[in-house]
């Protein structure tokens, strides 16, 4: 049977951290500007800067210093735990990987989530780790419906990560909405659905 897991929330001033990373532009013009990313990064300061989180923005960056950051955040996390840390990145995609502003891949689970697990991040050790994947996961695309049903992961292994909860913008093998104002080509200023949801 399964028994819920209590964590102890507001003990830690600040409640929480975040690393919010955002690439919009890619050099040399190899994948799309992500016009209007900005306003969704604001949208999540605001939010968690009201839950008592102490956010770190970063934007445009190489693969090198994406990992550099995570890794400076895990370290931060361990000389000063709170009782939540909180991951996002936003940019293109596919299914397992995100794309840096230098057009390197890098993988959801390894390049990011792993240097959470309890072995390498143990200031978080047993509290609560959220991932946000603002990215699309392929190129199919589904029209909005009301009778969508839940999809379960299959065939996954086991991740050494715990304590977790890891939310993408879209199921594999499909896009990640933005808004758009009336076309297809003219973005709004209303930033990606899943992150103004």
């Amino acid at each position: 049977m399964f028994e819920m897991k209590n964590y102890r929330i507001g003990t830690s001033s600040p409640i929480g951290k975040a690393l919010v990373i955002n690439i919009r532009k890619f050099m040399n013009d190899q994948h799309k500007e992500r016009y209007y990313s900005e306003n969704d990064v604001n949208e999540l300061k605001t939010v968690l800067g009201n839950l008592q989180f102490d956010v770190t923005e970063r934007s445009d960056l190489t693969k090198t210093q994406i990992v550099e950051a995570t890794e400076q955040f895990v370290e931060d996390l361990n000389v000063s735990p709170v009782d939540i840390c909180f991951v996002c990145i936003m940019s293109h995609g596919n299914k397992d990987y995100f794309i840096s502003h230098d057009n390197e891949e890098l993988s959801h689970e390894e390049d990011i989530m792993e240097k959470f697990s309890n072995s390498n991040c143990k200031g978080m050790k047993g509290q609560p780790k959220i991932f946000l994947f603002q990215n699309c996961r392929g190129g199919r695309r589904e029209t909005m419906r009301d009778d969508a049903q839940p999809t379960l992961p299959s065939n996954r292994s086991p991740s050494t990560i715990r304590d977790a909860i890891i939310a993408y913008s879209t199921v594999p093998g499909f896009v990640s909405y933005r808004g758009y104002a009336g076309t297809k080509t003219i973005p709004s200023q209303d930033g990606a659905w899943f992150i103004q949801a």
